[in-house]
């Protein structure tokens, strides 16, 4: 029953479109719900509920591009939100100042001929006036642009979800609570700035 939800988004998202086309719009579709933490990671509730964070949409998102008959590969990336894009408010800037934030992304690779490209869906599209890395016209074929700065970056064998928690228990219990603390706030910060954006933009 579950897996008719996806497959429904899928035949919708893709009807009548050739299979780049179909990739684009997959990945449109899903780089467009809103950014939100904490969230499920389970693909079906980030379909129904319209949001989730980089876990739960790239789960999704490798869910349907595999439905599209590509090789999809999970990948994980450490990263410190000291060395981010992402034009943070004050208050969060402070907290950067005085302390190292660290974290772990989800993204994913698939096939495309004989190359694995990166798939980063992170941010809708309309937090690119805000200063956001986001991908606008992908072409279904490039690499798209990475919305956090890698430190090390993991080929994920198994069940991604897990893997994300391995990697998240080599932190100290402090690194942790700091790190959910601050995506917290990332997550409220993102919500204001998505209120602002124009409908259809």
């Amino acid at each position: 029953m579950d897996e008719d939800l996806i497959r429904t988004a899928f035949e919708q998202w893709t009807r009548g479109l050739d299979p780049v086309r179909a990739r684009i719009a997959l990945f449109e579709h899903v780089r467009d719900l809103p950014y939100c933490y904490p969230a499920s990671r389970d693909p079906i509730e980030v379909l129904t509920t319209g949001r989730g964070s980089c876990s739960g949409k790239h789960y999704l998102l490798g869910q349907l591009f595999r439905h599209l008959g590509l090789p999809v590969r999970h990948m994980l990336c450490t990263h410190r939100f000291n060395e981010s894009p992402l034009p943070f408010p004050e208050e969060m800037q402070a907290v950067l100042r005085r302390n190292e934030i660290m974290d772990v992304h989800d993204y994913l690779q698939i096939a495309v001929g004989d190359s694995w490209i990166d798939v980063d869906a992170t941010w809708e599209l309309g937090l690119r006036e805000f200063g956001f890395p986001v991908t606008d016209g992908w072409d279904g074929k490039s690499s798209v642009l990475l919305t956090v700065i890698p430190d090390e970056q993991i080929q994920v064998n198994g069940d991604p979800a897990k893997a994300k928690d391995e990697v998240l228990a080599r932190l100290t219990p402090r690194q942790r609570a700091l790190r959910r603390q601050f995506l917290e706030a990332l997550s409220k910060w993102v919500e204001e700035l998505a209120a602002e954006i124009p409908p259809g933009s």
